[in-house]
């Protein structure tokens, strides 16, 4: 790519470093313009995110009355899974069952954060830890194979482990949480990312890399 094709978004730093990116006439790019069509008219803020918290979660509490949880929250002890945690409980009255996957990479600072979000909110705790010699033969199948995208072992043990459990207990909501403001567009797939978690890549990557056979990863 010559000098003379560089450019960069006049509104970001985007830039032709993605080569499928593309510029209006303001020099804006495609990624600024799905932000604008397509993120910001969803993002729900002040009294119109109040209201509809209040809707889901009279449809939450509905779904879940005869249970003893309304639904279940992935945590991680990061900021993202810690505010939903806090929203779903102190904002939109549910019962939330916490549900956290050790997957054998935990830091002190995500322990105590879990620890203290759940003292502080009173909520119930159900910890999952996954055998840590398959795990890390997984994690060094994915080192070995060069692929990009090395913590999708961590992402598939978390969501797998989660869903597999609320199917189970019949939880029928699952929430989530994340960040419009810094993590709503996509990261450029030219770039190399892989935007799946699926059993096809896995068994093929263990396959020709992992050494002892799966038998309790989620």
């Amino acid at each position: 790519m010559g000098n003379k094709n560089y450019q960069v978004c006049s509104r970001c730093i985007m830039d032709t470093t993605d080569p499928n990116i593309i510029f209006d006439d303001k020099g804006e790019c495609d990624y600024c313009s799905n932000y604008e069509n397509n993120i910001l008219p969803t993002w729900k803020k002040g009294s119109s995110s109040e209201y509809f918290l209040s809707q889901i979660a009279s449809k939450i509490k509905a779904d879940a009355k005869n249970s003893d949880f309304d639904c279940i929250i992935g945590l991680s002890g990061g900021l993202d899974s810690s505010y939903a945690a806090y929203i779903a409980k102190e904002k939109m009255g549910l019962r939330p069952l916490l549900f956290h996957v050790d997957a054998g990479w935990n830091t002190d600072q995500a322990v105590g954060n879990i620890e203290k979000l759940i003292e502080g909110l009173g909520l119930d705790l159900y910890t999952e830890v996954v055998n840590w010699e398959e795990m890390k033969d997984l994690q060094l199948s994915f080192l070995k194979s060069g692929i990009p995208d090395q913590d999708l072992v961590q992402d598939a043990s978390f969501f797998s482990a989660l869903y597999k459990f609320a199917r189970q207990h019949r939880i029928k909501h699952v929430i989530t949480g994340s960040n419009y403001s810094t993590e709503c567009c996509r990261e450029p797939e030219e770039w190399g990312g892989y935007l799946g978690i699926d059993t096809l890549l896995f068994n093929d990557i263990h396959k020709k890399f992992g050494t002892r056979q799966l038998k309790s990863f989620p």
